[in-house]
């Protein structure tokens, strides 16, 4: 590939592993770096060797010899951050979740459309290879239909440091649903064939998150623990459940258990690295349980996927359709925990401009 990709990254917190992943993309150059702790972004500007250091974004945007752009800042800030760079003419890699609510990932959408450009969401758990080896096989028809599934990422306590954007709904939009729960709802919805809810019935918790951090007089006013039945189009089931903070396991766990009428199976990893998969299925009258030796290595990570679609003029996924059909369910939760019934989503044609009126309505 001749053509070069001149990228920036603004936040360089969560920035800095968005830097090392483009490294590895041949045709990806980082060109410049924002950051509002200018001695943070002067470390890693010199660290990495980037021409162009910024410590306010208004002055990069107007100054950084860039094509496309990172967007790793707290959550209230991904929309007009967005909007500012498509009106550049920049593509954009925005961090998760797309928008604090589907109004605001409905505004995204209908700009993405209007310009043209590239934008993708980092729901870095599809590139995994053992979630594309999952794809790969239920895509092949290994499960049957899928029609039940159950996912989690359950730390016992794993908050946000009390006080900062993460724990205040008005930056962040919610808690451990909105933090770790897009990753699972994403994740679950691909491996499927994306299906969309219907009906949602959950409950949120802040018991013990928010019980701490009285003790601290720091602010905590989002949820430590969330879960949802959530119900699709296609008929299939999903539980949910995501945690901060939950009186269980000692180990972080994230798993994944889809069941199909041909097969199913059972995804655990215990802190990011001791990973165990079975898959089930039924051979000559008796269910046989296999577990794989390896997993092929992903070809990309989510960053040279982005860079590969800018080269290719192809569309990245997961784009802004999957970020507003993920938000539209998070809404859907956040509601039916607040009216403690189940409410149904009002289907939001994604090929339609913004609607007028709430998406979801209780039952």
């Amino acid at each position: 590939m001749n053509k070069e990709v001149r990228v920036g990254v603004v936040g360089l917190g969560m920035g800095r592993y968005h830097i090392e992943h483009y490294l590895k993309h041949p045709a990806a150059k980082i060109q410049a770096v924002c950051d509002r702790d200018e001695s943070l972004a002067r470390k890693l500007g010199a660290e990495f060797g980037v021409p162009q250091v910024f410590a306010d974004f208004e002055e990069f945007l107007a100054r950084a010899e860039i094509d496309a752009v990172t967007l790793a800042v707290p959550n209230f800030l991904h929309k007009p951050m967005t909007l500012a760079c498509l009106d550049r003419g920049l593509h954009v890699l925005c961090e998760k979740p797309m928008a604090m609510d589907t109004g605001e990932a409905l505004e995204m959408r209908d700009r993405v459309r209007q310009t043209g450009l590239k934008f993708m969401i980092h729901y870095n758990q599809r590139f995994r290879p053992e979630h594309q080896y999952f794809k790969n096989l239920i895509a092949g028809g290994g499960l049957g239909a899928v029609y039940y599934g159950s996912a989690g990422w359950r730390r016992m306590r794993g908050m946000p440091r009390f006080g900062g954007w993460f724990s205040q709904k008005k930056m962040s939009g919610g808690g451990s649903l909105i933090d770790l729960g897009v990753h699972m709802l994403d994740l679950t919805r691909w491996l499927i064939g994306s299906p969309k809810a219907v009906t949602v019935s959950a409950s949120t918790f802040s018991l013990i998150a928010q019980s701490i951090a009285r003790q601290q007089q720091k602010e905590f006013d989002v949820e430590d623990l969330a879960s949802a039945l959530i119900r699709f189009d296609n008929g299939s089931s999903l539980v949910i459940e995501v945690s901060w903070a939950l009186n269980f396991e000692e180990r972080e766990k994230v798993y994944l258990e889809l069941s199909g009428t041909k097969g199913g199976l059972s995804n655990v990893t215990f802190d990011y690295k001791d990973t165990t998969t079975c898959i089930f299925r039924e051979e000559n009258g008796a269910m046989v349980k296999s577990v794989p030796l390896h997993y092929p290595p992903s070809f990309e990570n989510a960053q040279q996927h982005f860079i590969n679609c800018i080269l290719e003029d192809r569309q990245p996924g997961p784009g802004a359709d999957d970020g507003v059909e993920t938000t539209r369910i998070l809404d859907a939760i956040y509601e039916s925990a607040r009216i403690g019934r189940e409410v149904e989503l009002r289907g939001v044609d994604l090929s339609a401009p913004l609607p007028e009126g709430p998406a979801i309505t209780a039952t």
